[in-house]
């Protein structure tokens, strides 16, 4: 059974401290009504892409950090985050994972992050938020940066309950 159809629902996600949690709820609302495995999937990603819109937005507005956007068509959700960068480097670097990501075996990616992880716990950036989405999630991604926003999207297979 396929889901309803569904316009985007958006949240324009502040930089507060119950933030993730706001974008928590929202996901588990937009997607109620689809499997648990569906909203499990969709609120793991509304989290991470929240979370990075957090720590890397270059938005001028220091209480704004972007949009989220959920939508379902038939059996396909998809999840859309869009914020400013602080540079062209910084959505380069972005476009770079996302590529690296697409074009590659997730597992083994997923897996030498780790690794990289538990040798190195020091480093600044983990960088796994992407990596969970389409690893754990089951996303397949995609990015595009018109200057000064950063579109990112992840879309998946999402049936209804």
């Amino acid at each position: 059974m396929s889901a309803a159809p569904q316009a985007e629902r958006t949240l324009n996600l502040s930089r507060h401290e119950a933030a993730v949690e706001d974008a928590r709820r929202f996901a588990e609302g937009a997607v109620s009504y689809c499997t648990p495995e569906c909203r499990e999937a969709v609120t793991l990603a509304v989290c991470e892409l929240g979370e990075n819109l957090i720590k890397y937005s270059g938005s001028a507005d220091e209480l704004n950090a972007g949009t989220i956007g959920v939508s379902v068509e038939g059996d396909r959700v998809r999840v859309r985050a869009v914020n400013r960068v602080h540079s062209a480097e910084d959505a380069e670097a972005v476009t770079e994972i996302v590529n690296k990501i697409t074009a590659s075996d997730i597992r083994e990616l997923y897996r030498a992050r780790l690794q990289e992880l538990f040798a190195n716990p020091s480093l600044p950036r983990a960088q796994l938020g992407l990596l969970r989405m389409a690893f754990e999630g089951g996303f397949r991604l995609s990015c595009s940066f018109e200057a000064p926003q950063l579109q990112i999207i992840a879309e998946r297979a999402c049936t209804g309950a």
